[in-house]
């Protein structure tokens, strides 16, 4: 008689933890179907509840179920196909987008002898066209600065080459003040004489590629910003 009270006793206790952990692996697997998909952190979260599960199904599988859940009662093996079904379902969230391109402004570099006579910084008659055509590949933006440089050869009094670069410089951001609808602001102006060369000054092709103006943008947040009179109602 004892022996078949201690059986029972046995055989309930082990039926009591067994419909516990089916219960709870089953509630788990629940839950987490009933996450939307789109919930990355909840989907995660019960993501992770499952993969336990399922580790410790795979122990039972591998070592054999503990004594608790013994005496031929154990049905845990019956969740491992939906679990491993719902594991693999998971999808993750997407990546997050790139970072959007920033666009790097063309650099317009123009030969100072087609805008300019020699030692000179007014504007010649028949440069409209060159100037027009770096207008046009240089798009005004706000928060972009119109950059014009000056730049000169090593020939002459180095002063007298940086005052000369500076005020083509002023020349071409004159003519393009004029000739569009752009604000003073949009604009700054350098004249760096003979200090940034490209190519050597020993030779005549050297010094004809230094002696340019060069116009490009660059970030700062205040320019070209519209004035009031510029806005449009929306």
């Amino acid at each position: 008689m004892l022996t078949a009270l201690f059986v029972a006793i046995a055989l309930c206790s082990s039926a009591y933890n067994n419909v516990r952990l089916l219960s709870h692996m089953a509630d788990d697997l629940k839950v987490y179907n009933g996450i939307p998909m789109d919930s990355y952190d909840q989907k995660l979260t019960g993501l992770n509840l499952l993969k336990t599960d399922r580790q410790q199904l795979d122990k039972y599988y591998r070592e054999g179920e503990s004594a608790r859940l013994g005496m031929g009662l154990y049905t845990g093996w019956r969740l491992i196909i939906p679990l491993d079904i719902a594991i693999k379902n998971y999808q993750p969230p997407p990546p997050p987008p790139p970072p959007p391109v920033v666009e790097v402004p063309k650099l317009v570099r123009l030969d100072s002898m087609s805008l300019f006579d020699a030692g000179r910084s007014e504007l010649k008659p028949g440069s409209t066209k060159v100037l027009v055509d770096a207008l046009i590949n240089i798009k005004a933006k706000p928060g972009w600065l119109i950059l014009i440089a000056g730049h000169t050869d090593t020939t002459g009094d180095p002063h007298r080459n940086q005052l000369l670069s500076l005020a083509r410089a002023e020349s071409v951001r004159d003519w393009m003040i004029q000739t569009s609808d752009l604000s003073t602001t949009c604009f700054a102006i350098q004249g760096y004489g003979a200090t940034q060369p490209i190519a050597s000054n020993e030779k005549a092709d050297g010094r004809a590629a230094n002696r340019r103006v060069e116009i490009s943008l660059v970030p700062e947040a205040s320019a070209c910003q519209p004035g009031p009179e510029r806005q449009t109602s929306q």
